[in-house]
């Protein structure tokens, strides 16, 4: 009976730390951020192209089927064996599934937002095949009832090693003495199961060729374990970013790992200080008239180069989706920027009873909540966005005022508006 019993408890202390490691592995969706990417040595960081490289191949070619999907084919290379394997995808601006070699590897209801997938473990070393199969937007129409661009989605594979860079932020706060603060923080992500240390080098250069500082710090992670490297850097503020002012400075990180370097970054950062309060923005301390031109999320860089030669130097995207390479450009001349999330519920009229605008209808809580917060996480990095719409034209209720929430707890010092709420608290601005 004793012997019996103790067989038990070993089988149930078994199964416990079963569960346990099972519920700290990686899950295959890796959530929402700005563009990444690894590359293999600090020459390819500094031009920081999209062509294909050791870490990254972009899929350019595509064959369709009878069904409207996509079909393509990456290669895995050895020297992939022991790194993570990503997919992200852009602007597929409706509903889809993605496959590789025939097995799902994700989808999203928001095709708006850039999505990123983990397929290392559905990869398989040569030659792999993706499917991308766009579905009918029936399920979202009501809330995107706005024009899509028309253009083939972006899709890129890449790698990165299993204890890598998950994301990196900076921001800046004013000092005396000419000097701005520039504050760094860079998320560590550890995909092993065991404990591992990586040491960050960085290095930030004034006109490509001052060196203002560098240094490198440790962090220790556990297996399957998040955690932020931060480091500070005083800038002058001579170079402080703003309206017609696209200054920036370099950053340079190398990631090392057991004495190898295993991935390199190289960053543009335009720093600004920004408040919003009765209704005025405040950038680097300077009231600012802010007098929003719409565009639609389509535009081409040339569009908004007409308006900036016009003097429109605040541009507000309508609901859809920005490409980074639009916001780049902004960031680069010194655009104000806000972006919407991709709602315009206006078909449904304003009524907020049962059957009328989903604005007020629980059931779409969750989809509004979801869009609001992956517009933020895929725009944040970005200087020229200055504030951010929750919708257009949606009338108002339940699914907007959480979404307002939702997007107040991350925001940091940009405001979340609303103009067609009816003047109603979930907006920051009135006017």
């Amino acid at each position: 009976m004793i012997k019996q019993h103790y067989i038990g408890v070993l089988v149930a202390l078994f199964a416990l730390h079963t569960a346990t490691i099972h519920a700290e592995e990686p899950t295959p969706y890796e959530g929402y951020r700005t563009r990444l990417i690894a590359y293999p040595t600090a020459t390819d960081a500094h031009n920081r192209g999209l062509e294909r490289q050791r870490y990254m191949q972009p899929i350019t070619e595509w064959e369709q089927t009878d069904e409207g999907a996509l079909k393509g084919k990456f290669t895995f290379p050895f020297s992939w064996l022991e790194r993570q394997v990503f997919l992200r995808v852009e602007g597929a601006e409706q509903l889809y599934e993605v496959y590789i070699n025939g097995k799902l590897a994700g989808g999203s209801t928001n095709g708006f937002a850039a999505g990123e997938y983990n397929i290392t473990k559905i990869s398989r070393e040569d030659s792999n095949s993706v499917e991308l199969r766009l579905m009918d937007n029936a399920t979202t129409a009501k809330i995107e009832c706005f024009e899509r661009s028309g253009a083939t989605p972006r899709v890129y594979i890449i790698s990165q090693p299993r204890v890598r860079v998950r994301d990196i932020t900076w921001s800046a706060e004013l000092g005396g003495m000419g000097i701005v603060n520039s504050n760094f923080e860079v998320v560590m992500r550890n995909e092993t199961m065991g404990d591992k240390t990586s040491t960050l080098y960085y290095e930030l250069y004034l006109n490509d060729t001052i060196r203002l500082d560098g240094g490198k710090r440790e962090v220790w992670l556990g297996m399957y374990q998040t955690d932020t490297m931060r480091f500070g850097v005083a800038v002058p503020d001579s170079m402080l970013w703003s309206r017609g002012k696209g200054n920036h400075v370099r950053l340079m990180l190398k990631n090392r790992i057991e004495g190898r370097d295993v991935e390199f970054y190289e960053f543009p950062v335009a720093l600004r200080e920004l408040r919003f309060e009765d209704n005025t923005f405040y950038v680097n301390n300077t009231a600012e008239e802010i007098k929003w031109c719409d565009l639609s999320p389509n535009a081409s860089i040339s569009d908004v180069q007409n308006e900036v030669e016009r003097g429109n130097m605040c541009i507000r995207f309508t609901a859809g989706s920005v490409s980074e390479e639009l916001l780049d450009y902004c960031d680069k001349v010194g655009v104000y920027v806000a972006v919407t999330a991709p709602i315009n519920s206006s078909s449904s009229g304003s009524s907020r009873k049962r059957g009328g605008n989903p604005s007020n209808d629980p059931k779409w809580r969750e989809e509004y909540v979801n869009r609001t917060m992956e517009m933020f996480y895929t725009t944040r990095r970005h200087p020229s966005v200055i504030a951010y719409f929750l919708a257009d034209d949606s009338s108002n209720g339940i699914a907007l005022y959480e979404s307002y929430l939702a997007l107040k707890s991350v925001v940091g010092d940009r405001p979340v508006i609303y103009l067609d709420g009816g003047r109603e608290w979930n907006s920051d601005y009135h006017k």
